[in-house]
């Protein structure tokens, strides 16, 4: 499948030929606001280190700043697992690029063998690389052959790449859904939503985001991809030594995670983690799960 660009002109063509949302979902007044749902990732294993795929609906528990929630959306390990690949190639990820691609082939070579994943590259333009697919010898084609752009001119169009990527997951019904995105972190010529739109979007899809943040710096920071795993459960990353492990336990992660999703009872952001407990009734159940969340609330 050739690559194809994203853009206004291009919407319908894209729609008919992938499935895609148009990017015109995004502004305002375009597609209607979901109602808010926090997502819990949770991983279950027993005292041997065994994935538990059994667990049913009514043997978990969550409970946010201590009060009990009620589940309103549960996938189980079971139900298809959706991600994508969001890959800056601006000219300024040319350090980063090709060593970040080879630990990308071996998280998808760690994932279960039906499990689905696209590809999306971004810089001036939107392009679809690859559409959903399990096959890693094309996932792994696919990513060897990008290349950051070689004008240093070129705008990184981050925000109209994670708004579309977003949608993207959004449409795939009662899937377990998860961005990976890979940039320095840095919008230049985005047109299509605003930082504060795709935070929005973000906060409701209930696809988890997993940043990976392209930084020499020890410790580096960045608000914007930090704030987009806070307010969808997940986590971020940085390209650093600890990289190929974080990547190999996400991977074992999302193989057999369950996704719970509830109705927040905050009315408004505090100026903290609002702190989540995940507890399963079966007894020889060891859990991982999201921590807490912040919730965004677009001014």
């Amino acid at each position: 499948m050739p690559s194809r660009r994203f853009s206004r002109s291009h919407q319908l063509s894209c729609l008919l030929a992938f499935g895609l949302v148009a990017t015109s979902g995004i502004v305002p007044g375009g597609v209607p606001q979901q109602p808010l749902l926090v997502r819990v990732n949770v991983s279950a294993f027993d005292a041997t280190g065994k994935p538990l795929t059994d667990l049913r609906l009514e043997e978990f528990t969550v409970r946010e700043a201590g009060r009990e929630q009620p589940i309103r959306r549960f996938l189980p390990p079971q139900a298809p697992l959706k991600i994508v690949l969001l890959i800056d190639t601006s000219a300024s990820m040319i350090e980063w690029l090709r060593p970040v691609t080879e630990q990308l082939v071996d998280f998808i070579l760690s994932l279960g063998p039906y499990d689905e994943v696209s590809v999306i590259s971004f810089s001036s333009n939107v392009t679809l690389e690859t559409d959903f697919t399990f096959n890693p010898e094309r996932l792994q084609t696919v990513l060897k052959k990008l290349e950051p752009a070689h004008d240093p001119r070129d705008v990184t169009k981050l925000y109209d790449a994670v708004a579309i990527a977003l949608e993207r997951l959004t449409e795939q019904g009662r899937a377990r859904t998860a961005l990976l995105l890979v940039t320095d972190g840095e919008d230049a010529g985005s047109r299509e939503a605003k930082r504060d739109e795709t935070l929005d979007l973000a906060s409701r899809s209930f696809v988890t985001i997993y940043p990976i943040y392209a930084t020499r710096r020890r410790g580096g920071k960045n608000d914007y991809l930090e704030r987009l795993a806070q307010a969808t459960g997940g986590e971020w990353y940085r390209t650093d030594a600890t990289l190929p492990r974080e990547l190999g336990a996400l991977a074992r992660h999302l193989r057999y995670h369950y996704v719970l999703g509830y109705a927040p009872t905050v009315s408004e952001s505090p100026a903290g983690k609002i702190p989540i407990e995940v507890r399963a009734s079966r007894s020889d159940a060891r859990l991982t799960a999201t921590t807490g969340y912040r919730l965004f609330i677009k001014k």
